[in-house]
């Protein structure tokens, strides 16, 4: 479990290594709390999270884009609230369907040696796609934001990391993504791939149902439009 030391810490380190980053990566793998599902939804247009155990904790990563900065993790409790509004069907062929819904919500990470929010994202504008039949959905979807229309806001309340793009207060989220996988009306723990999918009435689902998660976040940092202008600044210096 991760230490408070991490929040409190890792803010000088990256201080130091600044220069190697120009965003940040959260994310989450599917199935880290394997004593609970993700998601638990319906019947209706919402789902939220699922509870879980004391001990069940989300291990949410933070990478640097892929650059020199260590990747931290956080030990956290995850909960959203996601509502659903149909927007329309496209046929795949052989039978299969893309259900495609509009989304608004919320989502928030809390530390969990602390008890401490440390991010809050709100977003309005968000696409779910469901694959199945006309009248199902399969075992997979995903809800997908980008901030092209200025829909998503973030509160960061955690240490300053600014070798990651984050700096308490509002930070400029530009895209997330939740894959769910394995959705089912079992709710079984353990599952023995019971009740795959779930039934639809006017489009939403018509019965509770569960599934697993992973998630991605991407923010741009200004740290590399920073670095990138006093490059340019000593380029002109020496042509001069």
């Amino acid at each position: 479990m991760l230490a408070r030391a991490v929040f409190l810490c890792a803010g000088s380190a990256a201080l130091a290594m600044a220069s190697s980053a120009q965003a940040g990566f959260f994310s989450f793998a599917s199935d880290h709390a394997d004593h609970g599902w993700t998601f638990r939804g319906g019947p209706g247009n919402s789902f939220n999270t699922q509870s879980l155990g004391v001990t069940d904790f989300i291990q949410l990563n933070l990478d640097d884009n892929n650059g020199q900065l260590p990747r931290l993790t956080f030990s956290t409790r995850f909960n959203a609230n996601i509502t659903m509004t149909f927007a329309g069907d496209v046929p795949l062929g052989g039978g299969s369907v893309s259900h495609n819904y509009s989304a608004t919500g919320n989502f928030t990470f809390t530390d969990v040696a602390t008890n401490q929010m440390v991010m809050t994202v709100t977003f309005g504008d968000a696409l779910i796609t469901a694959r199945g039949t006309a009248s199902t959905w399969g075992t997979t979807a995903s809800v997908q934001d980008d901030n092209t229309a200025g829909a998503i806001s973030m509160i960061w309340t955690g240490a300053s990391l600014p070798g990651y793009g984050l700096q308490p207060g509002g930070v400029s989220l530009r895209q997330f993504g939740f894959d769910l996988d394995a959705i089912n009306t079992s709710g079984a723990i353990p599952y023995g791939g019971q009740n795959p999918g779930v039934g639809l009435t006017n489009s939403l689902p018509n019965a509770t149902w569960f599934s697993e998660s992973s998630f991605v976040a991407v923010i741009p940092g200004p740290g590399g439009l920073s670095l990138l202008g006093l490059a340019g600044l000593a380029a002109a210096r020496r042509r001069r």
